[in-house]
């Protein structure tokens, strides 16, 4: 399946024949259902044998892993000069999985959600920032993410000096190390195609480009986070499936903003409503963590 996956993205097919679009997407969500849950596996026995916890296997290494399709899909977008699809994106994917994320936290993550209280601060402190800052710029100048940048590694700090005892995670090597990167080419391809898939549906129905960024790019690019979420969640892996949600969250408002706006073609044009979307679910994250305990 991810071989047909292959040829049509590679082929193009999908703008000669645009029926064939619906196909692809089914497809391609196959494809990275597939490679997300031998990724997962596979970062079970990296974390183990990095003595690390669940919970920063789910930040540091599926949080990080969960959001190449959307590196490529942002950079891509800001090196054609395509500002308002790249921030469109970022703010999509993230309002769509925290979205999923909410519907979750109460039937499966009360227990575990008040443990991440500090990325939820980090989230709705950044969300603020931004909203603030579109008040000032239209086009986003490169020193805004120097901003974001210091807001990740005071993250990064914080996480890894929290001093918390965690228990180290259990499992079963059930596929060598490479299958992990092997699963990530894959993720990102599926990825890919269905931006394609993304981009041919925005144009055949003639939407605006930042809300077809923000609703269908942000859409699919989020597809991986939520896949990794249900997978973990699946294993009985919560603190996995939480972190990699609030770690990618982070990691889109921090790290990739930044690298977007130090390449210099970010707008915050047609974001208001998205960034006030996001400031409202963060402090709905946040309340979670409080409530939660």
């Amino acid at each position: 399946m991810f071989f047909l996956d292959i040829l049509i993205g590679i082929y193009h097919i999908t703008y000669e024949y645009n029926i064939i679009t619906i196909p692809d997407i089914l497809i391609s969500v196959a494809s990275i259902y597939t490679a997300a849950d031998i990724f997962l596996d596979v970062s079970y026995s990296v974390g183990k044998s990095l003595s690390l916890s669940e919970k920063y296997i789910g930040l540091f290494i599926v949080g990080f892993a969960a959001i190449v399709d959307e590196i490529a899909m942002s950079v891509m977008a800001a090196v054609e000069n395509l500002g308002t699809v790249s921030f469109g994106t970022i703010q999509g994917s993230n309002v769509i999985t925290l979205l999923a994320f909410f519907i979750l936290i109460p039937l499966y993550y009360r227990k575990g959600i008040s443990r991440f209280g500090i990325d939820s601060y980090v989230i709705l402190v950044t969300s603020i920032i931004l909203l603030l800052l579109s008040f000032y710029f239209i086009k986003v100048p490169f020193f805004l993410g120097f901003i974001t940048l210091i807001i990740f590694i005071f993250y990064i700090f914080k996480k890894t000096t929290s001093g918390t005892h965690e228990e180290i995670v259990h499992t079963e090597d059930l596929y060598p190390s490479y299958y992990g990167i092997m699963a990530l080419i894959i993720i990102g391809f599926a990825s890919y195609n269905m931006i394609n898939s993304a981009l041919i549906i925005s144009y055949v129905t003639g939407i605006n480009t930042f809300v077809s960024s923000f609703l269908l790019l942000g859409f699919f690019g989020s597809l991986p986070e939520i896949m990794m979420m249900s997978i973990a969640m699946k294993d009985k892996r919560n603190d996995v499936s939480i972190g990699l949600i609030t770690g990618s969250t982070v990691y889109k408002e921090t790290v990739l903003f930044s690298i977007i706006a130090f390449i210099g073609t970010m707008t915050f044009y047609n974001s208001f409503f998205s960034l006030i979307i996001m400031v409202i679910f963060s402090f709905i994250l946040v309340l979670y963590t409080i409530i939660f305990k």
